[in-house]
């Protein structure tokens, strides 16, 4: 049961991407047990808000994060830009959610995640203040 049906047609529920704005915004504080927590709850919320199987959500979320602070770690280039760093986070967010589609033993339909993965690329740099927990603001 879907609490929330707001969709963007034949391509899929746009909350499970948005999941991406945290994932790539809490990067920058590496790796962080709070954080890791707090990105978890979210996914949860997104299982719930979607219909989705409980976890499944949050564990493509935290493997998204996971990868964008180790690419960080290696490339400086990619965190210079609010669109590099959420196009990294977004196309690991793919992968993690077709590797646990294919898992499930369910079919991975690539549209149906592609349009709304790329939807929250395109606009993370507008929201990325809200997902900024660095200490340097003051």
């Amino acid at each position: 049961m879907n609490l929330v049906s707001l969709t963007l047609g034949p391509f899929g529920s746009i909350w499970p991407a948005s999941l991406i704005w945290a994932a790539c915004g809490w990067a920058n504080q590496g790796p962080n047990a709070v954080i890791a927590l707090m990105l978890f709850g979210l996914g949860l919320w997104v299982d719930l808000l979607t219909g989705g199987p409980l976890g499944a959500w949050a564990v493509v979320a935290l493997i998204a994060h996971t990868l964008t602070i180790l690419t960080a770690r290696f490339s400086v280039a990619m965190a210079s830009t609010p669109m590099g760093a959420a196009a990294i986070t977004g196309l690991f967010f793919l992968v993690a959610a077709f590797v646990l589609s294919i898992s499930s033993g369910k079919g991975f339909n690539v549209l149906s995640i592609l349009v709304p993965i790329i939807s929250a690329v395109l606009t993370y740099p507008w929201v990325a203040a809200w997902f900024d927990l660095s200490k340097d603001e003051a």
